[in-house]
């Protein structure tokens, strides 16, 4: 497999929301929430908002692009209402026809590294307990931080990349509001119809 990773240029942007919505399109969402899916929304908007563009990347195949991953800033509050910044990734996103042959774990190891080289001291994020530990992530409760509610969980999980960046830090995290389903329920469905008829 020829696969390359490199930074998202304008002219992949359309491609990278196709292949993210067909990834994560599912009709229990539909029913449920009025739109299929919300992650090529998320990767939209991140571009304008909150979006870190130097780790914001796709995976190639022969020029096909297969993959995509995109990092955001957040912040973590102390108690005393100090901040500490760190970083949220997501969407990761396979083409469907790709999954299972790596090029997620191939984009999150190079990921990972590109945050480590410029500096960024931490990444906590939502993602699935079973898979996301074999790069180093623990749960967030292991450094006392919570989600923006003050919850825990096993699918909330942090990840140092500055060697005790976290060490003695409390509080919760804070994501960019563009992750926010429910605030963005309105422009998630308008986008989802645009984005239809502009592929139909």
């Amino acid at each position: 497999m020829n696969l390359k990773i490199s930074l998202e240029k304008p002219s992949d942007q359309r491609d990278v929301e196709i292949i993210t919505r067909e990834a994560f399109y599912n009709q229990k969402d539909l029913e449920e929430k009025g739109f299929g899916c919300s992650e090529h929304y998320m990767v939209n908007q991140l571009r304008k908002i909150d979006g870190i563009k130097e780790l914001n990347f796709v995976a190639k195949i022969n020029e096909e692009i297969v993959g995509h991953i995109i990092y955001s800033k957040a912040y973590i509050e102390k108690p005393d209402n100090s901040k500490l910044d760190c970083l949220c990734f997501g969407p990761l996103t396979v083409k469907k026809k790709y999954q299972n042959q790596g090029i997620g774990t191939t984009l999150m190891k190079y990921s990972i590294e590109a945050a480590k080289q410029q500096g960024f001291g931490a990444i906590l994020f939502y993602g699935h307990p079973n898979y996301y530990p074999r790069f180093g992530f623990v749960t967030a409760d292991k450094f006392k931080i919570t989600t923006h509610d003050g919850k825990n969980f096993d699918a909330f999980m942090a990840m140092e990349l500055k060697l005790g960046y976290l060490k003695g830090v409390e509080g919760r995290l804070i994501l960019s509001k563009v992750y926010d389903e429910e605030k963005h329920r309105d422009e998630i469905i308008a986008f989802e119809n645009s984005f239809i008829s502009r592929n139909t």
